[in-house]
C-alpha cells in the first residue's frame, strides 16, 4: 500500500508539472505548448465450464497505462517531457488463486536543448524508470503458482540516467541523440537483490554508479488513418568497465483507434543489460544454480476503454 501511495504523489506531481503552463493566471502563452495524455484500461474474462470438451482454464485480468507529454517549442529553446504509468494483472484456474502481476512500469523522461541550426540540437537528457510492486520469480512449470521469493519492488532496481550531447532532428517527431557523457545510477534499496543487479564488487552498495555514452532514438508516426507507432531505443556503454557491453531498452506502441472511446494497443519491449542476472535453466526448465544475463523481451496485446484527457 505504501508503493501505491508513492506512485499515486509522483503520478500528481508529473501532471501538475506538464500541466503547469495552463496555469489561471491568465497572461501566460501557452500557444509554444503541444500536450497529451491518453489513458487506457483493458479487461479480460474467460470462464469455462466443469464439462468442456475443448478444455480450458478460466482467466482474468486488468490493465491499465497512462500516456502523458508535455513539449515546448519556442525560437532556439525545446523542451520534451514524458511520463509513462502501466500496470497489468492476471488471474489463472480457481478464485483461490492470486493474481500474478504481468506488468509494472514508471518511466519518465525529461529532454532539454538549445538549436544551433534547423535541425541540430545541443540537449540535456535526463530519464528515470522503475516498478510499483514485489516482482516474483516464476517457476514456468507451474506458472500460476505464486512463489515465495522476489526479485524487484519499488526502487529496486530503478535506473537513473542524465548527460549531455547532441540532438539531431531532421524531421518532425524523429530525433538521434547522442551523449559522449552520460551518467547511469543503479539504485537497488532491497539488499537481496543486489546480486542481481550489480556487480560483486557493488553487492555491499544501494546506488552503483557508471559513466559511459549513450544513443537515444525516437520516432512518432501516423502510419495509416487512426493508427500510430511510436518507438524509443536506448544504447549504453560503461567506460569503467567492460567498454564493450552495451545495454539496450528498445521499446515500440502501436495504437490504433477503433472510435474516440475504444482502442487496441500493441506494445513490445526488448531489454538487454549485462549486469541484469537470472536463475539459469537447463533443456528440462530446471534451474542450474547458475546466474548470468539473458535478453529480455514482453508484447502486450490490448483491446478496451482509450481516453484523452489531455488534448
Amino acid at each position: 500500500m505504501k508503493n501505491l501511495f508513492i506512485a499515486l504523489a509522483i503520478f500528481t506531481l508529473s501532471f501538475s508539472f506538464l500541466l503547469a503552463q495552463d496555469s489561471i493566471q491568465a497572461p501566460i502563452d501557452t500557444s509554444y505548448w503541444k500536450n497529451s495524455g491518453i489513458a487506457s484500461f483493458n479487461i479480460t474474462n474467460t470462464s469455462v465450464s466443469s464439462y468442456w470438451q475443448a478444455g480450458g482454464i478460466n482467466s482474468r485480468s486488468f490493465a491499465f497505462r497512462i500516456d502523458m507529454s508535455g513539449h515546448y517549442d519556442k525560437d532556439k529553446t525545446s523542451w520534451h517531457n514524458s511520463l509513462v504509468v502501466a500496470y497489468g494483472t492476471i488471474r489463472q484456474g480457481r478464485k483461490q488463486n492470486s493474481f500474478i502481476k504481468n506488468d509494472d512500469r514508471l518511466e519518465i523522461n525529461s529532454k532539454f536543448g538549445f538549436h544551433f541550426s534547423k535541425n541540430l540540437l545541443i540537449s540535456g537528457l535526463a530519464s528515470f524508470r522503475t516498478q510499483f510492486f514485489e516482482g516474483y520469480n516464476f517457476d514456468p512449470k507451474s506458472p500460476t503458482t505464486v512463489p515465495s521469493d522476489t526479485v524487484s519492488n519499488f526502487l529496486s532496481p530503478a535506473y537513473l540516467e542524465f548527460g549531455i550531447g547532441m540532438d539531431y532532428q531532421p524531421i518532425k517527431d524523429f530525433s538521434i541523440y547522442y551523449s559522449p557523457i552520460n551518467s547511469k545510477i543503479t539504485i537497488v534499496t532491497v539488499e537481496a537483490y543486489r546480486p542481481l543487479y550489480v556487480p560483486q564488487d557493488n553487492i555491499d552498495q544501494a546506488v552503483r554508479y557508471e559513466l559511459g555514452s549513450r544513443l537515444k532514438v525516437r520516432l512518432k508516426r501516423t502510419i495509416a488513418k487512426n493508427i500510430l507507432f511510436q518507438a524509443n531505443a536506448s544504447f549504453f556503454t560503461n567506460y569503467l568497465k567492460n567498454p564493450g557491453n552495451i545495454d539496450i531498452n528498445w521499446e515500440t506502441l502501436t495504437t490504433a483507434k477503433v472510435n474516440s472511446w475504444l482502442a487496441i494497443n500493441f506494445s513490445t519491449n526488448l531489454i538487454y543489460d549485462d549486469d541484469v542476472k537470472f536463475n539459469l535453466l537447463d533443456e528440462n526448465g530446471v534451474k542450474t544454480g547458475k546466474l548470468g544475463p539473458r535478453t529480455q523481451f514482453q508484447h502486450i496485446l490490448a483491446i478496451g476503454l482509450t481516453y484523452q484527457f489531455i488534448k
